[in-house]
């Protein structure tokens, strides 16, 4: 009779906004983190004056180090049994990765001076390179693989996960927007320098402690037995330690996952590098770093948006609109690429790029979530906090390699003689430098006007081809996906509703 009334309680699940906003909160200081990491090549080559050939490979490191550690936090998530639940505790975990995010910006640069400049470029990449691999590496692993495992562990009914994911969405667009407005900005009031890095990491980290502390007391787990008893499984499966060789093994069986991973990491890719390169197309390209938050502004208009997601995705479904998004995402790349030096070309093609990033950040986990049971019914292995670790292990990669392949473009086509014409002959910045022209260029850059128009062509490409390439490779990919469909078919042929619920 317990068994059963807990079945029932379940099943009767009702939205609570109590656990969309503690979420919300640490999905925005999530993000918030990711977009405050991304920044580290932009800062070390601009306010440290490092070469993008260095911190490129303080990247690649960390991102070698990032490799190891996603599927062995997936398998801790997965063992974990405590009274708090398999995912609530490591949330906490978020207090030390926003400590470690702030010490990647507080580099001691006294430490360094005096240094001959190859060896100040080592030992400050060392820096930056150890930080950054505790923040990406370490804390930011566990608290976004646990992450899903914890909404998926909290909220069970689909039309809840939908309305609460979606509320998630709304805030994070909020916030993000205000920092991807801000960042701009404060960076050309602070010159790029240090103190304005440093102060925005130390703003964003108060509010990130918060979040995961709210979270921790406002979203409780359900217990396995309940949910054991809504999904229609055993618990002593769930309870089953799964070893990672077991998992890998298995994962291929679950093609859409494999599939969707590959569409994270080329999205992730596009997302991050989109908000970085602008950064350099904008500064040096279009010449104006300011005009940067002009452009982002204009994402306000896709705001109320929102308040249609859950219903535009039962309409036609989460895929098929994430596919239809990043088509509208490709022509708005080449609206800016045939226009490129009118403001509101520009405007209009960020704002399509953008599209598919509200859809992505708000329902994105739920194919998540219906890859976790998919592959419960194809391959008998339940699991959670590893799938969450797969997807986790492509976009954490792609942050990374969006700073490495930004690296080696800038590199490869000669910006490293822009910035060091800028801090080796007195300039504040850039602009000073190009107000003087061909002139100006051919004095202070080495190379010449030619460096400089390979460096822009660098910066371009980054900027919009790159993007345009991947989101040609993911709507491809998602012409081939059809996992709602295939598991509306085995949750019946399971015995449950369509919905994933047990038949009353």
């Amino acid at each position: 009779m317990s068994a059963q009334m807990k079945r029932l309680n379940i099943a009767d699940e009702k939205f609570s906004g109590k656990k969309a906003f503690g979420f919300s909160l640490v999905r925005l200081g999530n993000i918030l983190a990711g977009l405050m990491i991304g920044e580290v090549t932009y800062f070390a080559t601009n306010s440290l004056a490092l070469t993008a050939a260095a911190i490129s490979t303080g990247v690649a490191i960390k991102t070698a180090i990032d490799a190891v550690t996603d599927l062995i936090m997936g398998t801790i998530v997965d063992r974990t049994h405590t009274k708090y639940g398999k995912a609530r505790p490591y949330v906490l975990a978020g207090i030390l990765m926003w400590i470690t995010l702030i010490a990647c910006f507080a580099v001691p640069t006294s430490w360094f001076a005096g240094m001959a400049p190859e060896r100040r470029n080592l030992w400050m990449v060392v820096y930056i390179t150890v930080f950054n691999a505790l923040h990406s590496a370490i804390f930011s692993t566990i608290v976004n693989i646990a992450y899903e495992t914890h909404i998926k562990r909290s909220i069970v009914k689909e039309e809840n996960r939908i309305k609460s994911l979606t509320v998630i969405g709304i805030i994070y667009a909020v916030g993000s927007l205000v920092l991807q407005m801000a960042l701009p900005a404060i960076i050309n009031i602070f010159h790029g320098s240090q103190t304005g890095f440093v102060l925005m990491a130390v703003v964003t980290a108060i509010f990130g402690i918060i979040a995961c502390i709210v979270c921790f007391f406002l979203c409780p787990e359900y217990t396995e037995e309940e949910l054991a008893a809504f999904g229609g499984y055993d618990v002593e499966e769930a309870n089953k330690k799964i070893p990672i060789s077991e998992f890998l093994k298995d994962v291929l069986k679950n093609k859409y996952l494999v599939m969707y991973t590959c569409i994270n990491f080329l999205y992730m890719v596009i997302l991050m590098s989109s908000f970085t390169t602008g950064q350099y197309y904008f500064q040096y390209v279009f010449g104006n770093l300011g005009t940067f938050s002009i452009v982002m502004v204009m994402s306000a208009i896709l705001l109320p948006l929102y308040f249609f997601i859950p219903k535009i995705c039962k309409r036609f479904g989460v895929a098929a609109v994430i596919r239809t998004t990043m088509i509208i995402a490709v022509i708005g790349v080449l609206i800016r690429v045939v226009a490129p030096s009118l403001l509101p070309t520009q405007c209009i093609g960020y704002l399509c790029v953008s599209l598919p990033n509200i859809f992505v950040a708000c329902v994105g986990s739920q194919i998540n979530f219906e890859c976790m049971e998919y592959g419960r019914y194809k391959t008998g292995v339940i699991a959670e906090g590893m799938y969450s670790a797969f997807v986790s292990f492509a976009q954490k990669m792609a942050t990374s390699l969006s700073s490495l392949i930004i690296g080696v473009i800038l590199s490869v086509s000669g910006f490293d003689y822009l910035t060091s014409a800028v801090v080796n002959n007195g300039f504040t910045d850039w602009s000073e430098l190009s107000a003087l022209g061909t002139e100006g260029y051919e004095k202070y850059v080495e190379g010449g006007t030619h460096t400089v128009e390979a460096a822009m062509s660098g910066i371009n490409f980054a900027y919009n081809w790159m993007p345009l390439i991947f989101l040609v490779i993911c709507i491809i990919l998602f012409c081939f996906f059809h996992l709602e469909r295939d598991l509306k078919e085995l949750r019946v042929a399971n015995g449950l509703n369509e919905d994933g619920s047990m038949k009353k």
